[in-house]
């Protein structure tokens, strides 16, 4: 499975016509995270990123429906059923984002204020790395745990404010991933 990023911007979900379509589209396990929110902001986010999986699952040939949401102990969610298929889930300010392989894969998204906001891109390695690997972020942030060099970062920006970071074992070449905006 080639590696891929789905980007959606959950702007269009403030339009409660929109919001409550994509709602119904989507899993239990979905909607039950959707209904734990009680901002409305952070539950288009959790929407967004609910829309970006259920997409890239599409285009991956997967049928959802058949897969078992499960989630580990670090409470990262995964697929109890598939432990070939591989996904990681983030939102910042309006973006929702989802990276999809074969392989463990982390992603982060950033609000980004400009070039020189430097804290923003290394935050958004720390976090992917975190996610890719299961390891706590208080592990990292504490020096209990140091990144495995092993690990490969691929990170870019849209010129839209917002930072984005990908972070797998594998080569992670602009041939070998796939970018799509929702």
């Amino acid at each position: 499975m080639k590696t891929a990023v789905y980007i959606f911007d959950t702007k269009v979900l403030e339009d409660k016509a929109v919001f409550d379509s994509q709602y119904e589209k989507m899993s239990d396990y979905r909607k039950k995270r959707i209904d734990s929110y009680k901002d409305e902001k952070d539950k288009r986010l959790c929407l967004g990123t609910g829309i970006a999986l259920s997409y890239a699952l599409l285009k991956a040939g997967e049928d959802e429906a058949s897969l078992e949401y499960a989630k580990k102990e670090s409470g990262m969610p995964y697929f109890k059923n598939r432990s070939d298929l591989h996904f990681s889930l983030s939102h910042s300010g309006e973006r929702a984002m989802c990276a999809i392989s074969s392989k463990p894969i982390g992603c982060d998204v950033e609000v980004f204020a400009d070039k020189a906001d430097k804290d923003t891109v290394s935050w958004t390695k720390i976090e992917s790395y975190a996610k890719a690997t299961d390891t706590p972020l208080a592990y990292l942030m504490g020096n209990k745990a140091s990144m495995d060099s092993a690990y490969k970062f691929f990170g870019f920006e849209r010129n839209d404010g917002y930072v984005y970071t990908v972070c797998s074992k594998e080569e992670i070449t602009d041939e070998a991933l796939e970018i799509v905006v929702l």
